[in-house]
């Protein structure tokens, strides 16, 4: 399995705080959020990625360098990073669906004990779920009695949604084909700028997709200073992750 992640973008409402340098490069207690998210990545067993940029790329190359050799990393670039969104830049990363793969935006700062509840033998595509009353802007997801989710996106009845997509998700083997298929539709279909859960949402009408909660474990989208300062509120210790257990 490997992770792909999405760290094209220019973090516009964090620049106040980010001094003009990528989101994904702010420090949580000493350590950025990217090298967080692959710390986290290495925990759960997971050891090679693919990581989209745009915005100041060879900034971040350098960053990611850091703590990851050449050969356990493909950079892919998004040189319209400023004029799309998510769905472009996994289209973007397409030819690297081949194998199960781990998917998160590069502001997402998560425990890592949640990749070990997708990163296991189920055999079903899954995306982790905080359960909530949501609100407008959150990406939301409709899921039946077993779990499996019928319709995900931003504007669904928030009174049929079950809680909010937190922007984690591992996707099987199986189902790459039609993932693909469903990115293309979107860019075929002029949904550049839209977020990639435009795709998913098209997939899940094909394939069981699966919710899996995040009952008990911490994550926060970074997207706003008061996001940010959650997120070192709750990952401020030194290096702490605050629900990692040993499995190794």
């Amino acid at each position: 399995m490997k992770a792909i992640i999405l760290a094209a973008g220019m973090g516009k409402r964090l620049q106040a705080v980010s001094g003009g340098k990528p989101k994904s490069m702010i420090e949580i207690s000493n350590q950025s959020i990217i090298h967080r998210q692959i710390a986290s990545c290495r925990q759960a067993g997971i050891k090679n990625f693919v990581i989209v940029l745009g915005y100041r790329q060879d900034q971040m190359k350098n960053h990611i360098l850091e703590i990851l050799r050449p050969e356990d990393v493909v950079f892919v670039h998004n040189p319209i990073y400023d004029q799309t969104n998510t769905l472009y830049s996994l289209w973007l990363a397409g030819e690297h669906f081949t194998e199960d793969f781990v998917y998160f935006n590069a502001d997402v700062l998560f425990a890592a004990e949640l990749l070990f509840r997708i990163s296991g033998e189920s055999r079903y595509s899954q995306l982790l779920l905080e359960t909530k009353h949501c609100g407008e802007e959150e990406v939301k997801m409709i899921i039946d009695d077993n779990g499996k989710i019928l319709e995900i996106g931003k504007q669904l009845p928030r009174d049929r949604c079950a809680g909010e997509f937190i922007g984690i998700g591992k996707f099987k083997r199986e189902v790459l084909d039609s993932f693909s298929r469903c990115l293309q539709l979107g860019v075929d279909r002029g949904q550049q700028n839209n977020y990639f859960e435009y795709a998913v949402n098209l997939l899940c009408r094909e394939h069981y997709l699966q919710a899996v909660s995040t009952e008990g474990l911490p994550c926060v989208e970074i997207d706003f200073p008061e996001d940010l300062e959650r997120a070192r509120q709750l990952f401020g210790g030194e290096g702490n992750d605050p629900a990692v257990t040993d499995r190794h």
